[in-house]
């Protein structure tokens, strides 16, 4: 009886460390190129002159500025949603976020979010033109929750992103924290800046950890679903850094 219950262990052991480990992997360049192809009419015109500096940008007037700036290029371009086709969208989930109003679609295969840039600027510290482009870093820093940019709608208080990410299925299980911090540090190199921020000198990125429902794994990978990424520069330079590393 007792070797059995060695053998047992022993056999436990080997399973738990024959596991796949869990992999760490930017985006394609091929696919960032694609994500800042779509929104590409809204760079137009930008300049690191009209960028400003931080207090200036993170304001409020600079956010309803951006926002008329933003629904203006979109209605120009075929990008504009009215709010008449939101229920076209799909099924919506009552989830409980400040940031996104969610679609199911119809074949359950995506979400579609309708995301309030600005809902969290406190916490991202977001200056107004760089809302445009952070699910871009998203994209390349987590690809196997990729968003896709659909346009742009108007709603009380300013813009929203009309996005579409694959939707992530609830089998799927909840990580361990040191798989998740595998991941952070030693595939994306961000360090453990404090107890809610893993980062480098271009981006902060926290609301990823176990205790949450914001990142799933299906045994091989890693899904972060809705992190939330601080731009610590202008997005621009953020992606020039991050175009270096992509293949």
């Amino acid at each position: 009886m007792k070797r059995y219950g060695h053998s047992i262990i022993r056999t436990l052991f080997k399973r738990r460390t024959e596991r796949p480990a869990i992999c760490a992997e930017f985006a394609a360049r091929s696919e960032a190129d694609s994500d800042r192809s779509d929104i590409g009419v809204f760079e137009v015109g930008l300049s690191a002159e009209q960028y400003g500096d931080y207090e200036q940008g993170t304001g409020i007037a600079a956010q309803e500025a951006e926002c008329q700036r933003l629904i203006a290029r979109a209605k120009e371009h075929g990008l504009f949603i009215e709010k008449s086709e939101w229920e076209t969208l799909g099924d919506r989930k009552r989830l409980p976020s400040g940031e996104s109003i969610v679609y199911l679609n119809e074949d359950g295969t995506e979400v579609i979010k309708l995301r309030n840039p600005f809902a969290k600027s406190v916490v991202k510290r977001l200056h107004a033109q760089d809302a445009i482009y952070e699910h871009l870093i998203h994209n390349i820093l987590f690809p196997t929750t990729r968003y896709r940019f659909k346009g742009i709608c108007e709603d009380v208080g300013g813009v929203r992103m009309v996005l579409t990410q694959k939707y992530i299925s609830d089998i799927f299980t909840i990580p361990t924290q040191e798989d998740i911090d595998r991941y952070l540090i030693e595939g994306l190199e961000l360090a453990r800046e404090d107890r809610f921020y893993y980062g480098n000198d271009y981006v902060a990125v926290t609301d990823v950890f176990a205790e949450g429902d914001n990142v799933l794994t299906d045994g091989v990978k890693l899904y972060f679903i809705d992190p939330i990424i601080r731009f610590k520069r202008p997005a621009t330079e953020v992606l020039v850094y991050y175009y270096k590393l992509l293949k």
